[in-house]
C-alpha cells in the first residue's frame, strides 16, 4: 500500500496501518538520524533520535490532509515533522548539558569550566544583526507559505538547513524523496522564481542592492554574510 493509503486508514482508526507506515518509512528516518548523529551529537543515544523521528512520523500521519488539492506526497510532508522533532530534542539536550559548564575545576575550585570557553560576542552590532536575520527569516516563512507549495517549501528548507542547520545536496534530497536530481532541481528553481516575482521579493532585492553599496550600515564581511543568506532566495 502507498503511504497515502496507510495514512488514510490510520486516520480512520486502523492502528495496524500506522505500524505498517512506520515500517515502510523507517529507512528514511534512519537516514535523517544519521545526518544529525554524525555532525551534531556525541552524548546522545542514536536510539533516542530514532524514537523522536518515529514520533515526528506519527504526528505527520495525524495531521496530513489528503483532501487538500495542493497536497504534497506524504513523505515530503512528514520530513518536516521528523526533522523538527529530532532537532528540537537535540537542542533541548544541548541546553540541559550547558549546566555542566558551571562545574568547578582546579584545586582551589574557584574557576569554572565555562571560564575556559571563548566569550560570545554580545556587542550591539551582533545582537542587532541577529534580530534582523530573525525578522528576515519570519518574512521569508510567510511568503513561502503564501506562494510556494508544500513540496517546494520542504525542498528549499532541506537545501538550506532551515530546520536543522544541516544542508542537503540535490542528490541527498532526491534519494530521500525518491525522485531524481533533475526533478529536485526543477522544483527548487520553480520555488525561487515564485519568490522573486512576489512584491516582497522585488522590494527585498532592491533593499539588499542598496545595503551592498552602503558600508556604513555594517561591515563588508557582515554585509556579504547577510547577502549570502538572502541571495539564495532573492537573487535576480
Amino acid at each position: 500500500m502507498t503511504n497515502e493509503e496507510l495514512v488514510e486508514l490510520y486516520q480512520q482508526g486502523d492502528k495496524q496501518a500506522l505500524d505498517s507506515l512506520i515500517e515502510q518509512n523507517k529507512g528514511i528516518i534512519y537516514k535523517l538520524v544519521n545526518r544529525f548523529y554524525v555532525e551534531k551529537t556525541n552524548s546522545i543515544d542514536r536510539d533516542d533520535l530514532e524514537q523522536e523521528g518515529m514520533i515526528g512520523l506519527v504526528i505527520a500521519a495525524g495531521k496530513y490532509d489528503s483532501n487538500n488539492p495542493k497536497k504534497a506526497k506524504f513523505i515530503t510532508y512528514a520530513i518536516h515533522w521528523i526533522y523538527s522533532k529530532i532537532n528540537r530534542y537535540i537542542n533541548q539536550r544541548n541546553t540541559n548539558d550547558e549546566t555542566s559548564l558551571n562545574i568547578h575545576i582546579g584545586e582551589d575550585e574557584e574557576n569554572e569550566l565555562i571560564d575556559t570557553i571563548k566569550d560570545i560576542d554580545y556587542s550591539y552590532e551582533n545582537v542587532e544583526e541577529k534580530i534582523y536575520m530573525k525578522e528576515l527569516r519570519q518574512e521569508i516563512e510567510e511568503v513561502m507559505r503564501e506562494y510556494n507549495t508544500l513540496e517546494e517549501r520542504e525542498i528549499l528548507k532541506l537545501r538550506h538547513g532551515w530546520d536543522s542547520n544541516n544542508i542537503m545536496s540535490l542528490s541527498d534530497i532526491g534519494e530521500l524523496l525518491n525522485i531524481n536530481v533533475g526533478r529536485v532541481r526543477t522544483i527548487e528553481d520553480r520555488a525561487y522564481r515564485k519568490l522573486r516575482r512576489t512584491k516582497w521579493g522585488t522590494n527585498k532585492a532592491k533593499e539588499f542592492y542598496v545595503i551592498k553599496r552602503e558600508e556604513s550600515v555594517c561591515s563588508i564581511d557582515k554585509t556579504i554574510d547577510t547577502m549570502s543568506f538572502a541571495d539564495k532566495y532573492l537573487c535576480i
